[in-house]
Order: C-alpha cells, then sequence, then structure tokens
C-alpha cells in the first residue's frame, strides 16, 4: 500500500517538473522573441558610423558607396556576406572583412590590389595590378608610379578581367616580378617589362635593357642589375644592356 502511494506522488512530481520545465521554455521563447524584436525595431541599433580601413586608392566613400550600408539602417538587418560581395565588386578591391561593433557600428576592412603596371590601348590606359587584373582604364598616367607591359593580348579587355594569355607560367611571373617592383626601395626604378618570351625575359631601366633570360632566380638577377646600375659609369648612360641571364659575372655595355 505505501509502496503505491509512494509511485503515485513520484508521479506527479514527473507531471509538475514536465510542466514547469514546458512553461520555462514558453517563457524564454517570449523573451527571446521579444528581445529580437526590439532589437529590429529600436533605433539604438541603428548604424550611426561606417569606418573603412586599409584603402589607400579608393576613397572610403566610394567604398561606402559601392557596399550599399547606410547610416540609419539596422545593424542586424545588415548581411555581412551580401557586403562583401558588393564591396569586392571594385577591381581594386582583393579582400574584404565586414565587423559588426554593436550596438551601431560597422567596420568595413579591405585589401587593396595595388597598381603595378600599364599599356596603352588605342587613347586609354590600362591600368594593370601586379597578378594581371585590369584595375581601370584612364585617359592618362600622369603621378602614378607604373611600369609599361609588354607580351600580353590587351585587346578587348574590360575591367575586372586577367591579363589573357595561352601560358599560365607567364602570369606567375608576371606576379613576382610585379612583387619584386613593387617592393623595390632604392632610387633604381623599371619603366618597361616585357614577357613576349618567357625564356628571355627583359626589363628596362629607361634604354638600359636588363637581359634575366628565365625566371629562375629572379630576385637575384633584378637585385644583381640594380646593383650595376647605381655604378657611377652608369649616372649618364643614354643606352646600352646588362646580361644576368646566366651564372657567373654579368656583362654589361654602355653608350653615353
Amino acid at each position: 500500500m505505501e509502496n503505491k502511494s509512494f509511485n503515485t506522488d513520484e508521479f506527479i512530481r514527473k507531471r509538475k517538473r514536465k510542466k514547469f520545465i514546458k512553461k520555462l521554455i514558453i517563457f524564454f521563447i517570449l523573451l527571446c522573441s521579444i528581445l529580437v524584436t526590439l532589437c529590429l525595431k529600436l533605433s539604438y541599433f541603428n548604424i550611426q558610423n561606417i569606418n573603412v580601413q586599409g584603402n589607400k586608392n579608393i576613397t572610403s566613400n566610394d567604398i561606402i558607396n559601392i557596399s550599399r550600408v547606410n547610416l540609419g539602417d539596422n545593424i542586424f538587418y545588415t548581411n555581412s556576406k551580401t557586403v562583401e560581395e558588393n564591396v569586392l565588386l571594385n577591381p581594386y578591391i582583393e579582400e574584404v572583412k565586414i565587423k559588426k561593433v554593436i550596438p551601431n557600428k560597422i567596420n568595413i576592412i579591405v585589401k587593396e590590389r595595388e597598381a603595378t603596371f600599364y599599356k596603352k590601348v588605342g587613347k586609354k590606359y590600362l591600368i594593370i595590378s601586379q597578378n594581371g587584373c585590369v584595375l581601370e582604364k584612364r585617359n592618362n598616367i600622369s603621378k602614378m608610379e607604373v611600369t609599361e607591359l609588354e607580351g600580353f593580348n590587351f585587346n578587348s579587355l574590360d575591367v575586372g578581367e586577367k591579363l589573357k594569355t595561352n601560358e599560365d607560367r607567364k602570369l606567375k611571373i608576371l606576379e613576382e616580378i610585379g612583387e619584386l617592383l613593387n617592393r623595390n626601395n632604392s632610387n633604381i626604378k623599371f619603366n618597361k617589362i616585357d614577357l613576349k618570351n618567357i625564356l628571355d625575359i627583359k626589363i628596362y631601366h629607361g634604354n638600359i635593357c636588363i637581359k634575366l633570360g628565365t625566371s629562375g632566380d629572379i630576385e637575384k638577377k633584378v637585385n644583381t642589375a640594380i646593383n650595376i646600375l647605381k655604378k657611377d659609369e652608369f649616372k649618364n648612360s643614354k643606352k646600352g644592356y646588362i646580361d644576368v641571364s646566366y651564372q657567373g659575372n654579368p656583362v654589361f655595355f654602355i653608350e653615353k
């Protein structure tokens, strides 16, 4: 008899506990619904500050405009992935990351492609990144530190497209050379790159041709050429060449 009473009490307690848990779950669902509604409706969560970081060539206003994020938008309604896709439509932008700072701030962090090369096609100048992406078309390149590029088919290229070639290796070599140019802190600058033949690569310092040959040890070859060009006998030279295409002492000729 006592055992039966014990079972009944235990059953009642379990039912009460289940009811309590059920009510608790409902309460939390309602609470979450209220909080979500408040987050979406309260002006406290409306964007008041849009901050752009990492940009050098593209203005912050241009990046904000293409992002389609507006002051006053609700921070929770703003889709970070969509914003990133919008910003990447600008060819100058290589990478982008969106950070939401609760309650009302958006950080747009970008990594830009650097304008490294150019090629004149008709009356327009194609501005090209170190990895071969067409960044823009310009009427002039004054005040731009870019190097003329030879060796690709530049016709019918649109902004945002990569250079066209049947040799994948050529684009990799272009990127290697572009990186070297962007890292070059010396006063020796190169005005033209010739990649018509990747087994006979040439770069130019004024009218002086530097023969690199293949892309093997290309950084070492370029550094050797820079050190030679710093010598006094090259300061007033009008024309000549430096051949660093093979192992051993470089061969050079200058015309004054």
